[in-house]
């Protein structure tokens, strides 16, 4: 027997419209609450597969987005290290301004260039760690192309050998290049003639003169001053400094004399007796005088006499000088023919003199003595540097100036040395102890020499150049390129899927070296008005730079801005196509929804009245 229950014709037909009806709810169902209306390649492969391809389009797109809003980073960080550096640049130019300012060679002024070179030089340090920590994201804009030149290593130990030479460099390199270094002159040594005028108009002196041979193992390049100490009418002191090297010589002192007393009497039959002596400290020029009976003598110091190294034998030495002027005139006859002398030779700093009778008158005479100051002191002092300063005071005119002839007057000291340095182009740059303060005048420690493919800088020691100055000197140094060019630092963007449509953001050289901003350490402590232009010609190139590299950075950022945004609405525009394919309107969806569960019902009743005609056989029982 067969379970399988037959169903009328009618009721098999409401049944298969009620089971699609429902199939149908289902379908819509799922679409609301899925909003798709097609969920899967078998909703409709065509629609499906096409909206794949736009989302995944736009998903790709999405990550480019995410590269290039990080790239943007990236050029916000360099673009603000330039505005930052820039900041560092104008305080740079400030410094020059006031170094300007203070352009005069007192030490006062030249003190305050050398804080003003140290300030630039700890500004530049500071712009290149900026620079240094300007990078984002493993990428620096500011850091260049790694490219970089220096001297040689073997060269700079070649210059170094030289005596008197030591740590040799080459700064801001911008190309190879090879100098030829070159140490000579004859060690002369002058004093400023202006200098040597202002002093002796000040000091009054005369005849000053500043001289000598530079020492091989001892000199300097240091100033002379001299300074003059005291009083109108009291002891002067002269002191003279070169270095740290100071002479004092004491003058006018006013502390020699010449003295007299009676030994004996001159009585009848017993001659008189006295005695003169001399004491004190004895200068060349100084006089001392005697007048017996109306009669003068005088001596007057000599050179020779106060040659002596203590004060004891320069008093015997005037001793002996008044001796024999007094003994001259009783030898050559006269009114002191007949008097007697005693201690001859100068033995000791008296001697005595004795009336010539034993009776009456003649055994009596008058004495007196005075001493006073030279009218001129006649100085020279020398220093281990191989200076030699003398000069001469006129009391006369010091006393006239009173109080404004004390103070110190400072002498510069041109010394002939020069240290060379010739470029491959033949162009030569001097630095020379024989020139004027400002005037690309040798020092000591170091001495740059600017070049256009960059900056020779030389540490001289003046105890040792005249060793290499009495041979002529000389040796090569050689820059070279030292790191290749390199692109680790530029920054490619890319703006599609394909990678058919990028662009690089190169990375540009902001550091100080002669491959970026070509700013130099400061020369010579702005010792020379050139040393200060010469930095202010660097400061105008590394603003020109810095305003270069901002406006490409200024440039790439807003070409990926707008391509960023571009890509941020064209993603819509992929997502808004995707969704046209595969999105259920609701609407609509809603309304058939409605529709197909009243067809639903309607279905239920139309099958329960397809079944009542069998439900009228049950009546038959």
């Amino acid at each position: 027997m067969s379970s399988q229950v037959a169903l009328s014709s009618a009721m098999r037909s409401n049944l298969l419209l009620l089971q699609n009806t429902n199939s149908s709810i289902d379908k819509l169902q799922a679409q609301l609450s899925t909003g798709n209306k097609i969920n899967s390649a078998l909703d409709g492969p065509t629609a499906f597969f096409a909206a794949q391809g736009l989302n995944q389009r736009a998903s790709d797109l999405s990550t480019l987005k995410d590269a290039m809003g990080q790239a943007i980073s990236t050029i916000k960080a360099g673009n603000q290290g330039v505005t930052s550096i820039q900041k560092l640049i104008d305080q740079a130019k400030g410094l020059t301004t006031s170094a300007y300012s203070n352009l005069g060679n007192d030490p006062g002024a030249i003190a305050t260039r050398k804080s003003l070179a140290d300030q630039f030089n700890a500004i530049k340090d500071q712009i290149d760690k900026l620079a240094a920590d300007s990078g984002y994201g493993g990428k620096n804009l500011l850091a260049g192309s790694g490219q970089t030149f220096d001297a040689t290593s073997v060269s700079r130990a070649t210059i170094n050998s030289i005596t008197g030479l030591s740590n040799s460099r080459v700064t801001n390199v911008t190309t190879s290049d090879t100098y030829s270094i070159r140490v000579s002159g004859t060690g002369d040594i002058s004093g400023s003639a202006g200098d040597i005028a202002s002093a002796e108009t000040a000091r009054g002196l005369f005849g000053l003169k500043v001289s000598g041979k530079l020492s091989s193992t001892a000199g300097n390049f240091s100033d002379v001053s001299i300074e003059m100490r005291g009083a109108v009418g009291q002891t002067r002191t002269a002191v003279i400094t070169e270095g740290g090297e100071s002479r004092s010589i004491t003058f006018f002192d006013n502390t020699q004399a010449v003295s007299n007393s009676l030994t004996t009497a001159g009585v009848s039959g017993t001659p008189q007796t006295s005695t003169i002596t001399i004491t004190g400290n004895v200068d060349k020029g100084d006089t001392f005088t005697a007048t017996v009976n109306g009669t003068s003598f005088t001596y007057t110091a000599s050179a020779g006499d106060v040659a002596a190294p203590d004060a004891a034998t320069r008093e015997k030495n005037i001793a002996a000088g008044l001796y024999g002027k007094i003994n001259a005139a009783t030898v050559a006859g006269g009114s002191l023919s007949t008097f007697t002398l005693s201690n001859p030779g100068g033995t000791t700093n008296s001697f005595t003199l004795t009336a010539p009778g034993s009776t009456g008158t003649a055994n009596t005479f008058t004495l007196g003595t005075s001493a006073s100051n030279a009218l001129t002191k006649d100085i020279s002092v020398s220093f281990s540097s191989g200076t030699v300063v003398s000069f001469t005071v006129d009391r006369t005119t010091l006393e006239a100036l009173g109080t404004t002839g004390n103070g110190t007057s400072t002498i510069e000291k041109d010394v002939d040395v020069a240290v060379t340095a010739t470029d491959l182009n033949g162009v030569s740059i001097t630095r020379s102890g024989a020139n004027d303060r400002g005037s690309g005048k040798l020092a000591d420690g170091e001495n740059a020499m600017s070049f256009t493919t960059g900056t020779v800088r030389i540490n001289v020691d003046p105890t040792k150049i005249m060793q290499a100055a009495s041979t002529s000197a000389f040796a090569n140094m050689t820059t070279t390129q030292q790191t290749p060019a390199n692109t680790q630092n530029d920054l490619s963007v890319q703006f599609n899927e394909t990678n058919t449509n990028s662009l690089t953001v190169k990375s540009t050289n902001v550091t100080t070296d002669g491959q970026g901003l070509r700013l130099d350490y400061a020369q010579n402590n702005f010792l020379d008005r050139s040393d200060i232009d010469a930095a202010v010609a660097q400061l105008t190139y590394a603003t020109n730079q810095l305003r270069s590299a901002g406006q490409t950075l200024s440039t790439n950022l807003n070409v990926i801005q707008t391509r960023s945004d571009f890509t941020d609405a064209f993603n819509n525009v992929l997502s808004d196509g995707a969704d046209s394919l595969v999105q259920v309107d609701q609407n609509q969806a809603g309304a058939q929804l409605l529709t197909l569960q009243t067809r639903q019902q309607l279905g239920v009743t139309t099958l329960s009245l397809a079944n009542q005609s069998q439900q009228a056989i049950l009546k038959l029982f």
